[in-house]
């Protein structure tokens, strides 16, 4: 287990959509100035601006509870940016949440911004402490129209 904004290992981790586990048992760590669980895996996330990303988050023992998306800390309320019900899909601004009931819930960001690029967190509400489990999203600057103009340029030429 580590404590929430600790990224030992994360070289070893990056990738497109690509979930690594540390530890598979979860313990109790101290986080200051609260308390949380961490599952150890660290969710790294591409996109390109101004398309749509979708990721899962997978949480045990949690099909019956709310699960949120919150940007890093994630100690305060201000910080989730969407909360969804078991089953049911919630959305906010450009993020949308869909839960699967059985635990997962699915992560989705339209028209993304260089902006978004920073550290989340997908969480479940549970009695007590509450789980997280780090995102990573890396934006990156779309060169699609560049080398579709380049390549019609030099079919002229």
């Amino acid at each position: 287990m580590e404590t929430r904004g600790s990224t030992p290992g994360l070289a070893d981790r990056v990738g497109v959509l690509t979930i690594g586990e540390s530890h598979s048992s979860a313990s109790l760590v101290r986080s200051m100035p609260e308390f949380s669980l961490t599952d150890g895996a660290i969710i790294n996330v591409e996109g390109f601006e101004g398309r749509n990303v979708s990721f899962q988050c997978k949480h045990k023992i949690a099909s019956n509870s709310n699960k949120y998306f919150c940007k890093d800390p994630c100690k305060d309320e201000g910080e989730k940016l969407v909360t969804v019900e078991p089953g049911r899909r919630a959305e906010s601004g450009r993020i949308a949440l869909m839960d699967s009931g059985d635990g997962s819930f699915t992560v989705t960001f339209s028209h993304l911004q260089l902006s978004d690029s920073q550290k989340y967190w997908c969480a479940v509400d549970r009695p007590g402490l509450d789980t997280y489990t780090e995102v990573q999203l890396a934006v990156k600057k779309s060169t699609y129209i560049v080398l579709s103009l380049l390549n019609k340029m030099h079919q002229y030429s």
